[in-house]
């Protein structure tokens, strides 16, 4: 009898359960303090397992907040896989209104100091996204040394970031959808240009 591969076992899938608990305590906890406060003995008790439960999926403090980080990451990006530019400055706004949603989390994970205490496990799914959006704009020619397609990938990759959102707000007062018209138009205009080199 052969076994289906394509699902999770019911122990992958309760261990998968236990981290997303883990991961939105977290999450929740990080809305009511400092996250290098925030000891593993709280999220612990603020997810409903045991510490040594805790410290069996996630050993080490860094190991949680990477975690957080691919959540905040699937959070803002769920769903997204925009094939063109147009699309890509569309949702920009779901990013954005996504962002706002949690928005504490965001400020950490996107904000942090230190990169060794919450490490960016999602930049090759940002950046292949974004290369798909932008086609051919974003693949140089073939000897690689194209330095517009080069540019305008970091350009991209940065006004797509809830990172823009926040600035655009603290800074302008912006609300999700006018910091997004204003990254959406940016995005479309960088594109032409690179387009027409």
């Amino acid at each position: 009898m052969a076994t289906d591969t394509s699902r999770p076992s019911l122990r992958q899938a309760q261990r998968a359960v236990t981290e997303q608990r883990i991961v939105e305590a977290l999450a929740a906890l990080i809305d009511e303090e400092h996250p290098l406060e925030i000891s593993m003995a709280a999220v612990a008790k603020r997810a409903g397992v045991s510490e040594p439960t805790l410290y069996r999926h996630f050993p080490t403090k860094r190991d949680l907040f990477a975690a957080l980080a691919g959540y905040q990451f699937r959070t803002v990006a769920a769903g997204l896989a925009p094939a063109s530019v147009d699309e890509l400055a569309d949702a920009v706004r779901t990013v954005y209104q996504r962002s706002a949603a949690i928005e504490n989390v965001v400020r950490w994970t996107l904000a942090a100091t230190d990169p060794e205490r919450v490490p960016r496990p999602n930049v090759e799914a940002r950046l292949a996204l974004l290369r798909g959006a932008l086609g051919g704009a974003a693949d140089g020619n073939d000897d690689g040394n194209d330095d517009t397609a080069r540019y305008l990938l970091r350009a991209v990759l940065l006004l797509t970031s809830p990172m823009a959102w926040l600035y655009w707000s603290d800074y302008l007062g912006l609300d999700p959808a006018e910091a997004a018209a204003t990254a959406g138009w940016a995005i479309k205009i960088l594109a032409e240009s690179a387009g027409d080199r």
